[in-house]
């Protein structure tokens, strides 16, 4: 896949999609069987994270290098708390994946700002 499709797909799916993520957290997490299942995922996301961080898998989710892979670790934490938050019964946990959404947008924006790919891989700052 070449890379500009890549950027789109980010742009209008995998983005998209993590704003879905949280406002149906947001707008359900009131109903006990939601919110569990919901936990459940939460877990299995922040670990295939953090599996992927250990393993130095730099393939991305549409395929090609993950520019992104320094800050799988970001995403794991993000989705670990809401986890956790969400078992606790907090029902406002969903707006802690606001974060995902703006490390996600702020990785990318440095990432096009970058002269290339190659260059900015190893480069994306600690927060």
């Amino acid at each position: 896949m070449e890379q500009e499709t890549r950027n789109r797909l980010f742009k209008f799916a995998c983005i998209p999609i993590r704003i879905l993520i949280l406002v149906l957290l947001v707008l359900f997490a009131s109903n006990d069987t939601f919110r569990y299942i919901a936990t459940g995922l939460c877990f299995l996301v922040a670990a295939t994270f953090t599996t992927k961080y250990i393993r130095k898998d730099m393939v991305g989710g549409f395929g090609g290098h993950a520019w992104w892979h320094p800050n799988r670790l970001k995403h794991a934490f993000l989705y670990l708390t809401t986890g956790v938050l969400l078992l606790l019964g907090y029902e406002w946990a969903g707006f802690v994946l606001i974060g995902d959404v703006c490390i996600g947008i702020y990785s990318y924006s440095l990432k096009e700002t970058a002269k290339s790919v190659e260059e900015f891989k190893d480069s994306i700052p600690a927060f």
